[in-house]
């Protein structure tokens, strides 16, 4: 697999008996807990809580029946913040997918017009092209500004903040994917 044609997704334990991401709705059914203690992620603010309902056009699926990948490698990321912050994040694992193993159907989320709980503009999203995908090797203008925003604050989090994600409506397999840390390049 070249690591040009991946998206990426945190290393999170996988529901007992499955070898998939799956989207939270999926999840709910195989491991309750976990689908609990992930969807609690979204409890902070009322914007994030109306996340958990927004529909995807084009999917129409809500955003709970979707797995959200990143186009970008996390070394991308990474890097940024070292830039910016002048030290470097702690190691954090990745899945890199091979592109064509996405379900059929999978979309380009970019929300460049829509604010996070809002109803989402169906022309910030687009259908993904398995085949024709490269990962960047950089982060986006957005994503740094974002990681600028919160260096200045004294927080971090929300990495991927301002990066068109491909969203995949239904499982994800994970039997070709590879392991990769935010610390190595791409």
């Amino acid at each position: 697999m070249d690591a040009d044609t991946s998206l990426f997704h945190a290393c999170v334990p996988l529901a007992p008996g499955t070898t998939s991401l799956l989207p939270l709705d999926d999840l709910a059914a195989v491991d309750p807990a976990a689908a609990q203690d992930a969807l609690a992620k979204y409890d902070d603010t009322a914007e994030r809580r109306r996340l958990r309902d927004t529909v995807i056009p084009v999917l129409d699926r809500r955003w709970t029946a979707v797995v959200f990948l990143s186009p970008v490698h996390p070394h991308a990321i990474w890097r940024a913040w070292r830039e910016i912050r002048g030290r470097e994040r702690p190691d954090l694992l990745f899945w890199a997918i091979p592109s064509v193993d996405l379900p059929e159907g999978s979309v380009v989320l970019d929300r460049s017009s829509t604010a996070t709980g809002d109803p989402i503009d169906p022309t910030e999203v687009t259908p993904f092209d398995r085949y024709a995908h490269r990962a960047s090797t950089t982060t986006t203008p957005t994503n740094r500004a974002w990681l600028e925003q919160c260096a200045r604050q004294g927080v971090s989090g929300a990495w991927f903040h301002g990066i068109p994600h491909v969203l995949a409506p239904g499982p994800v397999p994970l039997d070709r994917a590879r392991v990769v840390s935010w610390r190595d390049p791409a």
